[in-house]
């Protein structure tokens, strides 16, 4: 089975013929987001952080722990918003890459977050004006 053909489960990654790196991801993963995942996921673990702080200083009789539990809950939101929002900026590039990539009349199979060019495996290596890019590395 030839590599990529199987979406390079066979034969481990599929190695982009842009740049050469080793780690590729599949088109339809790399334009999919799931940030309301991850908002209902960070936005559960703030919740409980805060009401831990708040048990544990009634519990305990630690009143500064009510403090600690939502500076932790804060936290947490913020890094959660960070994640999510992370994710859709690498998304809105795998699908601005495709675009780009139909535009010039590839099939993309393939999106490397290396050279930010989407790609199938039986795209030649690229000498950067096929693709638009001139910052791509020229030929082996």
């Amino acid at each position: 089975m030839a590599n990529g053909v199987d979406n390079g489960t066979a034969n481990g990654p599929v190695a982009c013929p842009l740049c050469g790196a080793a780690g590729t991801a599949a088109v339809a993963e790399a334009t999919e987001t799931s940030g309301c995942m991850h908002f209902a996921e960070g936005t559960v673990l703030a919740l409980m952080a805060g009401a831990a702080g708040k048990y544990y200083a009634d519990d305990r009789d630690w009143p500064w722990l009510t403090a600690v539990g939502a500076v932790v809950a804060v936290l947490l939101l913020v890094g959660t918003i960070a994640v999510v929002r992370g994710e859709n900026r690498d998304a809105r590039r795998a699908r601005s890459a495709v675009d780009r990539a139909a535009a010039a009349g590839t099939v993309a199979t393939h999106y490397c977050a290396a050279c930010g060019e989407a790609s199938s495996p039986e795209t030649p290596r690229a000498d950067g004006p096929a693709t638009g890019r001139t910052d791509l590395p020229h030929g082996p």
